[in-house]
């Protein structure tokens, strides 16, 4: 009989693993929530800062107009500024990437 028991189920090992991945589906899809890790998300913080600040100085190169070169400094500065601290975090962090 312990054949017929054991028959159509799945081990522990398994059974856990098609729990934890119908956990994470229910997590990502239902819920919204957001399963990357810390260094995915650093990282993706880090590509957005250096999307912005390419984005501000080629605002700043297009600019004509004398009232807004300020603000185009400012926004380059700004941008540059947030790109250089977020690598600073994450090489404290220990993240590695193509932009380091």
């Amino acid at each position: 009989m312990n054949g017929l028991t054991n028959f159509g189920r799945k081990s522990g090992k398994t059974e856990g693993n098609f729990k934890e991945m119908l956990s994470n589906f229910y997590s990502r899809v239902i819920v919204g929530e957001d399963m990357r890790t810390d260094e995915d998300k650093m990282l993706e913080h880090i590509r957005q800062a250096h999307d912005d600040w390419r984005n501000a100085e080629s605002y700043f190169q297009t600019v004509t107009d004398p009232d807004l070169i300020d603000y185009a400094i400012y926004r380059v500065e700004a941008a540059r500024t947030r790109y250089t601290y977020l690598m600073k975090l994450a090489r404290e962090m220990g993240v590695r990437s193509n932009f380091q």
